[in-house]
């Protein structure tokens, strides 16, 4: 399973922050292929954050309050030849990616758990 892997600390709502090495999973990922445009298909992933990869092989919940980002990642666009031809898996992986190094620029890598 792949998960992203945040190398910065993470704000939360409570003033309080995660130290580096929290881990962003795939909860669900939407793809609303009957609204794709231009080669373009909107989508929307929701995502759980762990502290580490500890915590998240312990089963421990998922951290609430993020400040940074909302863990439902909205507005995203997939192209069409990705999604004909990248696994599912894959697709969101990169998509959460690409958002999350937006926000934390080459702070981000995507792990094998």
């Amino acid at each position: 399973m792949k998960a992203i892997k945040i190398n910065s600390n993470v704000n939360l709502t409570s003033g309080l922050s995660i130290p580096s090495g929290s881990v962003v999973v795939i909860a669900e990922g939407y793809a609303s292929v009957k609204d794709q445009k231009d080669g373009i298909i909107p989508a929307q992933i929701a995502t759980f954050v762990f502290a580490s990869v500890g915590a998240l092989a312990e089963g421990k919940a998922p951290i609430q309050g993020i400040q940074d980002f909302n863990t439902t990642f909205s507005n995203l666009e997939l192209s069409v030849d990705a999604y004909e031809t990248i696994s599912a898996e894959a697709l969101l992986i990169y998509a959460v990616y690409d958002a999350l190094n937006a926000i934390y620029p080459t702070q981000v890598e995507i792990i094998t758990l």
